[in-house]
């Protein structure tokens, strides 16, 4: 049998991770010291609230953890003083982050008048897709940190604009240093590439580049920009001048592997995402782009084995880990593991937010292996 995956199979990681490519910027290469409040945290988009929103629960991400924590006062009387820790209920909330269905079931119990999506929207992806999709939310604010959702029936005014309020936004940003400046608009061109804004995010890359044409954060996010456009030459070149400037900075490593790889080049980015998985700090996005490479290049006990270091880490987190457990499980069989193979199916379908149709391809896979067949490398379930 050929073990080849074929290309769809990883087509949706890659769609998926378009924008892998500059993540990690906000946290790799945030200035030093610590950026103006308008550009370190959420401050800007909670203002936007007012009305019920401001007095209902608020959902928040781990990242947003530390400034909800220092206005906790002002938060804790919507949960009705229950006498709930912040920590407590960013512990709950970590579970849906990947997984729409369950943020719905604390939806119903908490009834949020509003959503925080704040740091990596790769933390968040699943839920950032279903609410802009949502018809009873609506995006009401963007800035360089953050996504604020509400609820429609505590909206005032109109939602997120992007030709109309982000002139506005950029305002907030004026009488900061123009490294800070710069930065601003590197991030909310990070946020509005999420939201498959690229002319805009475009805009105002062009205007960073005015001000400090040759950084490296911004010929980084530039291959953000080609990448989704799947030009795929200019992104290893706009990765490469990135590079050029400082040739360990991390972001553009990693933009120019993903580079490479949708251009078929395997090996060059397979010897670039070696390096990035063996140098801290480790993340999920470094090792799921090293377990995407290593399965292109045919290196599956590599590929079993950044996916068992991604499992551990999400494991920590709280976080699914039965879509990444199928596919370890296929590279364990690969290699001829099929004992480890099939604990690792087993373990997936434990995994309650498992879609159905990737719940089937485990029970298929287990068939398979306990009739002494080869699992086909062919699992190639909806984006993440």
């Amino acid at each position: 049998m050929n073990r080849s995956l074929p290309f769809r199979t990883w087509v949706v990681i890659v769609v998926t991770l378009a924008v892998v490519t500059a993540a990690g910027i906000w946290f790799l290469s945030r200035p030093t010291p610590p950026p103006s409040p308008q550009l370190g945290t959420p401050m800007l988009s909670l203002a936007a609230l007012d009305g019920p929103a401001r007095t209902r629960p608020l959902f928040f991400d781990r990242a947003a953890l530390p400034w909800i924590k220092a206005h906790w006062s002002e938060w804790d009387k919507a949960y009705g003083g229950t006498g709930i820790t912040p920590e407590e209920l960013v512990a709950e909330f970590d579970l849906s982050l990947q997984a729409p269905h369950i943020w719905r079931a604390q939806d119903r119990k908490w009834r949020f008048g509003a959503v925080l999506l704040t740091g990596d929207p790769l933390a968040y992806r699943p839920l950032l897709d279903y609410l802009r999709a949502a018809p009873d939310w609506t995006l009401k604010r963007l800035d360089p940190t953050s996504y604020l959702f509400v609820r429609e029936d505590a909206a005032s005014g109109h939602g997120w604009a992007t030709a109309s309020d982000l002139r506005g936004l950029l305002t907030a940003f004026a009488g900061l240093p123009v490294a800070e400046q710069i930065m601003a608009r590197v991030q909310i061109a990070h946020r509005l590439l999420f939201l498959e804004e690229i002319v805009p995010a475009q805009d105002l890359l062009d205007e960073a580049f005015k001000l400090a044409p040759k950084s490296k954060e911004i010929w980084t996010e530039q291959a953000v920009v080609y990448s989704m456009a799947n030009r795929w030459d200019d992104a290893a070149k706009a990765a490469e001048r990135a590079l050029h400037r400082a040739p360990d900075f991390r972001p553009a490593q990693m933009a120019l592997a993903n580079a490479y790889y949708a251009l078929g080049r395997f090996e060059q980015a397979l010897d670039l995402t070696r390096v990035l998985y063996a140098t801290p700090p480790g993340d999920a996005e470094t090792y799921l782009l090293h377990a995407k490479v290593t399965h292109a290049a045919h290196a599956y006990q590599e590929e079993a084995e950044v996916l068992g270091t991604l499992i551990t880490l999400l494991q920590g987190r709280s976080q699914p880990v039965g879509y990444w457990q199928i596919f370890r499980g296929q590279a364990l069989s690969a290699t001829g593991e099929n004992l480890l193979a099939q604990e690792q199916f087993r373990n997936a379908l434990k995994d309650e937010t498992l879609r159905s149709s990737d719940r089937e391809f485990a029970k298929k896979a287990l068939e398979r292996i306990n009739s002494r067949e080869e699992v086909p490398l062919d699992f190639a379930p909806a984006a993440q």
